[in-house]
């Protein structure tokens, strides 16, 4: 098994342990004490911990899990506004390389993640667990750790392909980088998922932190990337019978006042205005200008997934609000299975600004030229006049699993193993896809054993998980990203006196080549430090 020997992680071991924030995540930081003075007990280990979890806070445009979401826009879902930073937008063109600041962030800040749990995990096994309970807490506390890291290696892995792998914090004098190959990374992920997995309460301990089901969700996820369609089912079954329950309201998920609802399975947690706590700064990528972040409208859904969304009602009534907005326009959206008015802010709608006024969009709004697809997000952004939600210190949470992403991989995976979608029995598809269409709504028709396809497995997860961070990586594992080659992003076609669906611009035009962009490359800056770290052969 390769280890990591590369300086640039020792480097972390010096600045490794910043302020912790949220929830559970308030103790004592670490890096106010000495190394000589911390590690002798429980407390100062879930200190230790605490600063693990910290990483996925990190809320820069790349770098925290949050940013998750702006991969998806290198699908043809989404598009990311030209005035943000171009490095998603290059990996969409296929322009990106190793020296790629995305490809570089999510390198440096997995692995920051996994420094952090590995030096918890080598000091814990030094504390003595005096009592029952103790003992308890150090092995609920390591599986936290390993669960962690198996997230960041995780990541990794399917990005890159085989990664320096270590299980020990690297050592100043060591000068070298070794690559462990796919397989060996991947069954490293696996044990730490199987451990959490055997380790983990079934309900946290206390909000925040990892749970079995977290556990189980992620074994699911190695397991669909890998194809391994029965472990999938296994773990996805698991997960149905531990409690999980979907909201009933689809917009409703991602309210600030909805916060660790029954549908999350776990998520990243975040206060405001708190010196110690930071908020979260995905608010204002999501937001528009109008609203109490000052958003940038950086992530825009593309008309290709609008078209995705099903009519329900094909005669449905409604008002021209502004005769600037075409008739077709309405047409085109009113009626439609409501996740996309829960996800998306289109014309025609009205969204409450942060002076709790109800303003019809667009042209009741700030700065809606900002949006080069006609369209803006309403999935995570807070409504209203709200003083905690200020543009980089949102207290909104971001959720990485949620329970409606289990059953539509177990419907997947029922597919793959039955060998075609039209083999999966109705009992399963009314426990699983059907579910999430009949909590969208129940005008939404129900798919039928014996006529489903894969696309409309594949189609489903775009209309209910768009923009939450999965996408891209289902595309990449469905072996859609051929899809992007020549692809041109378009959208509404918006001015000052009109909106129309005809006329709309193209955004740009996107490559991508089949024989190399399915990974990425070692990060150039990486290679530099250390020149045995070899590139990827596709890279080369």
């Amino acid at each position: 098994m390769g280890k990591i020997i590369k300086p640039t992680l020792v480097l972390y071991l010096a600045v490794m342990f910043s302020a912790c924030s949220d929830s559970f995540l308030d103790k004592q930081p670490y890096n106010k004490l000495s190394e000589a003075s911390f590690w002798k007990d429980l407390n100062d280990a879930e200190a230790g911990l605490t600063s693990v979890y910290d990483v996925l806070q990190v809320s820069n445009t790349s770098m925290g899990w949050s940013a998750m979401a702006y991969f998806d826009m290198i699908t043809p879902i989404g598009y990311n506004r030209p005035a943000n930073s171009a490095k998603f937008r290059e990996i969409a063109r296929g322009d990106h390389d190793g020296r790629n600041g995305a490809v570089n962030a999510l390198w440096t800040n997995s692995y920051r993640g996994i420094v952090r749990a590995n030096d918890f995990l080598t000091h814990i096994d030094d504390i003595e667990a005096i009592s029952e309970n103790d003992q308890s807490r150090k092995q609920r506390y390591t599986a936290e750790a390993r669960y962690l890291r198996g997230m960041f290696y995780f990541h990794l892995v399917d990005l890159y392909g085989g990664v320096p792998l270590f299980e020990s914090v690297p050592k100043i004098e060591d000068q070298l980088a070794v690559r462990s190959s796919r397989e060996e990374v991947m069954a490293f992920v696996i044990a730490d998922f199987d451990y959490a997995i055997a380790n983990l309460p079934a309900v946290p301990t206390e909000i925040g932190r990892a749970t079995e089901g977290a556990a189980r969700t992620m074994r699911a996820k190695v397991a669909m990337l890998e194809k391994d369609w029965q472990t999938a089912i296994e773990q996805t079954t698991a997960v149905m019978g531990l409690g999980y329950t979907l909201q009933d309201n689809y917009a409703d998920i991602f309210k600030l006042e909805n916060e660790n609802n029954s549908e999350v399975i776990f998520d990243i947690q975040y206060v405001s205005q708190n010196d110690a706590e930071p908020g979260a700064k995905f608010q204002k990528a999501f937001s528009n200008a109008s609203s109490q972040a000052n958003g940038f409208s950086w992530i825009q859904p593309t008309r290709w997934l609008l078209d995705k969304y099903e009519v329900i009602d094909p005669e449905p009534e409604y008002i021209i609000e502004d005769n600037r907005i075409s008739k077709e326009v309405y047409d085109y959206f009113e009626g439609k299975d409501p996740r996309l008015d829960a996800n998306f802010l289109r014309p025609g709608a009205y969204f409450t600004d942060r002076e709790n006024n109800d303003v019809l969009y667009p042209y009741q709004m700030q700065k809606y030229t900002l949006a080069a697809t006609g369209m803006n997000m309403r999935k995570y952004v807070i409504e209203g006049k709200n003083e905690t939600a200020s543009s980089n210190d949102s207290p909104l949470n971001w959720i990485i699993l949620r329970y409606a992403d289990v059953l539509l991989m177990r419907a997947e995976a029922e597919a793959e193993q039955r060998g075609g979608a039209a083999n999966v029995p109705q009992d399963i598809l009314d426990a699983t896809i059907n579910v999430v269409r009949y909590r969208a709504s129940d005008l939404l028709p129900k798919y039928m054993a014996g006529s489903l396809t894969m696309e409309q497995i594949q189609d489903e997860y775009m209309r209910e998980l768009p923009f939450e961070g999965w996408m891209y990586f289902n595309f990449r594992r469905w072996r859609l990203m051929h899809l992007n080659d020549g692809y041109q992003p378009k959208g509404l076609k918006i001015t000052k006196k009109s909106v129309k669906l005809s006329g709309a611009p193209v955004l740009e035009t996107r490559a991508f080549d089949e024989s190399k962009h399915y990974i990425f490359p070692i990060p150039e800056q990486e290679r530099d430090l250390a020149p045995n770290l070899e590139q990827n052969p596709e890279w080369e």
